[in-house]
């Protein structure tokens, strides 16, 4: 009787949990088809900005994409070291090197858009953009909205808490210098990809890998477990070329950024291993370089963030190659569908 009970609970259980995963299934593929409003805002006026397409020509030689949740105390310091740096560089480089921070406000309930609005009036709307989100739809959504609307060559997409080194920019510009193809590679997925665009292909995962050893240190027995238990999975779901997916510091060309955001599902925790998985599914080239990255206060990762993780890994492995819900588009059809 105990047993038979116990196995009610678990099929009940079983079956909850499932019912969940093709509600939140769902519930991505409809958002994927229409998605939320998203408006480019000019702070003085009332009116809201004509935005960019990604499948456009660039006008900048580099874009920042910035995701921003309540961000108000954190964003400040990290605008004030990539614009410093920036100026630096175009001081140097002369003015051929053009650039734009475009801080995607993601539904932020506290004076986030504010701190963004105050560097538009300081920095001009052509070098700081603030994108606005409707509502709060996650980290992986904001990138995705604000590659969407890049103008730049490259564009970069960086967390809002500066915890890596903005300067190590180079070190991922010098490793794609290494990597960029003209092409996607040899599978049938990426065959069916291509399109007509002309440009460079290639992807560069900026990495805290060096800095495991001394973080396991430091980190509970819990925290330790549940971590290799994410790195498992990733490895289940994309393999084990890439170390670090996480790391909120990341290099594409433009065009590499066009097909994968483009085709990016999942808005929250995991969507940096379903660029890796498109990536390698596509065959665009994938490196990862070590960055200086420091500890920032304020992280909004919970312990219920490590089971969303593991969810939506498992939305990934079942929804592109199990089940085969999930198609990769090319960049013609995702051209035609933001023109």
């Amino acid at each position: 009787m105990f047993l038979y009970i116990m196995n009610m609970v678990v099929l009940g259980l079983a079956g909850y949990f499932c019912g969940k995963l093709f509600d939140l299934v769902k519930k991505l593929s409809d958002e994927y088809t229409a998605p939320i409003a998203c408006t480019l805002e000019d702070p003085d006026s009332t009116t809201p900005l004509a935005s960019p397409s990604i499948f456009e020509a660039p006008t900048k030689a580099l874009s920042c994409i910035i995701p921003a949740y309540n961000e108000q105390d954190r964003l400040s310091t990290t605008l004030d070291e990539a614009l410093n740096y920036l100026q630096r560089r175009r001081d140097k480089q002369g003015p051929q090197f053009t650039y734009e921070l475009v801080v995607v406000d993601d539904g932020s309930k506290d004076g986030t858009a504010n701190v963004a609005r105050n560097y538009i009036r300081q920095y001009g709307l052509d070098t700081v953009r603030l994108l606005r989100v409707s509502a709060n739809r996650g980290k992986g959504h904001a990138v995705k909205r604000g590659m969407a609307a890049a103008r730049g060559e490259f564009c970069l997409m960086m967390d809002a808490d500066g915890a890596t080194r903005f300067a190590d920019l180079e070190k991922l510009e010098g490793e794609m210098e290494k990597i960029m193809q003209p092409s996607f590679g040899a599978s049938k997925a990426a065959a069916a990809a291509s399109g007509d665009s002309q440009g460079e292909l290639g992807v560069v995962f900026g990495s805290r890998a060096h800095l495991a050893q001394d973080a396991v240190a430091k980190r509970s027995p819990l925290r330790n477990f549940l971590t290799r238990g994410f790195h498992a999975l990733v490895y289940f779901v994309a393999g084990g070329r890439i170390r670090d997916t996480q790391c909120g510091f990341k290099l594409f060309t433009r065009r590499a950024a066009a097909v994968l955001f483009s085709n990016v599902r999942l808005q929250r925790w995991c969507f940096d291993v379903e660029l890796l998985y498109l990536a390698e599914q596509l065959g665009i080239p994938v490196a990862e370089v070590s960055v200086n990255w420091t500890e920032i206060p304020g992280s909004k990762i919970r312990f219920t963030s490590i089971l969303l993780m593991a969810t939506e890994l498992l939305i990934i492995k079942m929804c592109y190659p199990v089940l085969g819900i999930w198609s990769i588009h090319s960049e013609l059809t995702m051209a035609k569908k933001t023109s």
